[in-house]
């Protein structure tokens, strides 16, 4: 029996033409299908004069969604449900004739339970999952159409609404599809959406994502206990975040690792996942001028990295770790989700050697100081893998810092990736790197660097919760003992298989 599972991405890059679909594998044969949404423009909301139009449906605006994404083809099961969680929440879950009630959509959930399902599906090392946004939800269910329908014709050939639902949901895809090949878009169970809700404004918008806060989560689509005229494309509707009903369930967008992946298989079934880093040469360290820079992380200098490697998609969890060491040194101990601390460079190298004897196929170890920068600027040359930020207005949505941290680390996967797939290279722990400390002595070209041969200090980069966001900047250093343990400093693993 193979004790790692290699997953193939056959395209470095998503295109309609090449990957139309995607199957996300869970456990027990609960796959996720998936379809690609190309980026486009769209009509969001209905006009005046649609029949059974909410005032919250206006004023219609332009909207554009620049990024193409995959979204799920159906709505998530209760199979799909129980495969994450183990459990099932769902009120319809009764026998039917002729019926797997465990296809019916998952009901019952509130958004917040949605979360916890997404964080948990996240730790799975098959990418990062999410809801949509409302916008990318009505751009989908729209389909290029601007009618109130996806579709045209009796509503009940592709929406299950109240007078024919039987008073229950019902399995997925027993209705035609939308021009795109989402089933369900109109009926069966209402979805939740990542924003929270607010009225529209007539300005045109780029891939917006709802206010910042707000009272009640938008959800969409109409359900198995509505009149037909809820089911429309622009309809919209809300409610507390904490609330579930029978009525509600939720469709997931997945965005995959942009490179192959890997999952190491650990003991007891814990799964580590890795995105491969592809060769290549970047600037590493940073100019005095960006703002917070550091003498030591000067001069700029050209590093290649010559061959491929395999990273961790997230820092090593306090799961993973007790699977290997058979206890949890963590402080921040309340969710094993949350990446491992109070680990010196020390102890990584212990938690290596007993990774390395189970053979799994290859070598793990940490990465080098090189190594580590350039997976974390992923191809950028700003202060930040997703941009210069200088006001830090948008590394609340990448990264756990002092400020928004709530003085504690938290579950990996919860904030957004950068650009290769990978998560919290800003922030939340600290991250060990296998070089021991020195200065950079100048601004020459070199070719895969592992530091001096000896020193008193080792590598540790990326920020932490404890720290201000200068701290989280790409090319900022920082050193510590091999022997100290920090509440914020934890590992991310290289695996060369």
């Amino acid at each position: 029996m193979m004790s790692w599972l290699l997953l193939t991405i056959a395209h470095a890059l998503f295109w309609e033409e090449q990957l139309p679909q995607r199957t996300a594998r869970l456990p027990e044969g609960s796959d996720i299908e998936f379809v690609f949404i190309t980026p486009g423009n769209f009509a969001m909301g209905s006009t005046g004069d649609e029949a059974h139009r909410d005032t919250d449906e206006g004023p219609q605006h332009t909207v554009a969604i620049t990024r193409g994404f995959y979204l799920g083809i159906h709505e998530v099961t209760q199979r799909q449900w129980i495969a994450v969680m183990g459990s099932n929440p769902s009120v319809f879950c009764q026998p039917a004739e002729g019926e797997d009630l465990l296809e019916r959509p998952v009901d019952s959930v509130s958004w917040q339970d949605t979360q916890r399902f997404i964080e948990k599906l996240n730790t799975m090392g098959l990418g990062h999952f999410r809801l949509p946004t409302e916008a990318e939800w009505e751009y989908a269910a729209r389909a290029g159409t601007n009618t109130p329908y996806s579709s045209e014709g009796d509503v009940h050939r592709f929406g299950w609404a109240n007078s024919r639902s039987m008073a229950r949901t019902h399995p997925i895809g027993m209705k035609s599809p939308n021009p795109w090949g989402l089933f369900d878009m109109h009926g069966n169970v209402w979805e939740w959406c990542s924003d929270w809700y607010a009225p529209y404004t007539a300005e045109s918008a780029e891939n917006p994502t709802g206010p910042a806060t707000g009272k009640d989560k938008v959800f969409r689509g109409g359900s198995w206990y509505d009149f037909p005229y809820a089911l429309r494309s622009a309809n919209r509707h809300r409610h507390p975040p904490e609330i579930g009903f029978t009525s509600i369930g939720f469709r997931l967008v997945w965005e995959p690792s942009m490179y192959d992946a890997r999952i190491a298989y650990l003991p007891g079934g814990v799964r580590m996942g890795f995105v491969g880093v592809p060769a290549g040469n970047f600037l590493m360290g940073s100019p005095q001028s960006e703002g917070g820079s550091a003498s030591d992380e000067g001069p700029p200098h050209r590093v290649t990295i010559s061959e491929p490697f395999f990273i961790g998609t997230h820092e090593v969890t306090q799961t993973q770790w007790r699977a290997i060491m058979d206890q949890n040194p963590s402080v921040f101990s309340e969710n094993e989700n949350n990446p491992v601390e109070m680990v010196s460079w020390n102890d990584t190298e212990e938690f290596l050697r007993r990774l390395n004897a189970l053979n799994l196929g290859g070598t793990f170890r940490l990465p080098t100081e090189a190594e580590w920068e350039y997976a974390a600027r992923a191809g950028s040359t700003t202060r930040f893998g997703f941009g210069e930020d200088p006001d830090f207005g948008l590394l609340q949505q990448h990264a756990w810092f002092y400020s928004r941290a709530e003085g504690r680390s938290h579950a990996i996967g919860l904030k957004k990736p950068n650009a290769w797939g990978l998560f919290d290279m800003h922030g939340n722990v600290w991250e060990w790197c296998s070089d021991w400390y020195a200065p950079y002595t100048d601004d020459q070209p070199i070719t895969d660097p592992k530091g001096p041969n000896t020193g008193t200090d080792r590598i540790i980069r990326g920020g932490s919760w404890f720290n201000e966001p200068e701290a989280l900047r790409s090319a900022n250093r920082h050193r510590h003992p091999p022997d100290s343990r920090q509440t914020n400093l934890g590992l991310r693993v290289v695996w060369e298989p």
